[in-house]
């Protein structure tokens, strides 16, 4: 079972990488989701974070996270994101690790396990849990865009770009990249391109 840690900054096109590459027969773990798992109301890790950012900015009256008021909280200043990022990352760290061993512990466990992940450069133990780090990068303005037609506010979008690593210091952490700045049949060319030198040929050992 082969484990590929998957990044990229905001807009880079993870989701949909892994989307696809779940259709070849991996399992994916979206280290997003796990965080908001963790940070559900009444949770410890909530709890730490509302007692860093304040409960009455961050949370809402039924004790949920308010995620855009925690993101214009933490995503000011580069600081500020690395004070959210040493509370939750540890946390999510140890849920993965769970999750990867349960996979493995299968009867017939996946032949890859994907690791969607925002913030390597961040939380590099995301990479040492990986036979394969891969990064996909393209242009900041592209990826800016991307998140707007996703929905989201252009300038809460820059704000992101601006405190996340760049895509040269992901790819510093990384055995492959992948350049996304193309149509999308361009991007399945190059994860097939992937899955068949990484993970097809021996990629089932456990």
């Amino acid at each position: 079972m082969r484990i590929i840690t998957l990044t990229g900054g905001l807009g880079s096109g993870k989701s949909t990488a892994a989307e696809y590459l779940h259709g070849k027969g991996a399992a994916v773990v979206d280290l997003d989701v796990v965080a908001r798992s963790l940070l559900a109301p009444g949770s410890p890790l909530l709890t730490r974070v509302a007692e860093q950012f304040g409960a009455d900015e961050i949370l809402l009256a039924d004790g949920k996270l308010d995620r855009a008021a925690l993101a214009r909280k933490a995503f000011v200043s580069a600081e500020s994101t690395r004070t959210l990022d040493t509370i939750v990352h540890p946390a999510v760290a140890r849920e993965v690790g769970v999750a990867v061993e349960q996979l493995r512990l299968l009867a017939e466990p996946p032949i890859a396990v994907v690791l969607e992940v925002p913030l390597l450069v961040e939380a590099p133990v995301f990479g040492e849990l990986a036979d394969l780090v891969v990064a996909l990068v393209a242009p900041e303005s592209m990826r800016i865009d991307r998140a707007v037609s996703g929905g989201m506010d252009r300038e809460d979008a820059a704000r992101r770009v601006r405190v996340q690593a760049t895509d040269a210091e992901r790819a510093e952490l990384s055995d492959v990249v992948v350049v996304n700045a193309g149509p999308l049949e361009a991007l399945h060319t190059e994860l097939d391109r992937l899955w068949e030198a990484h993970v097809a040929v021996g990629g089932a050992a456990v």
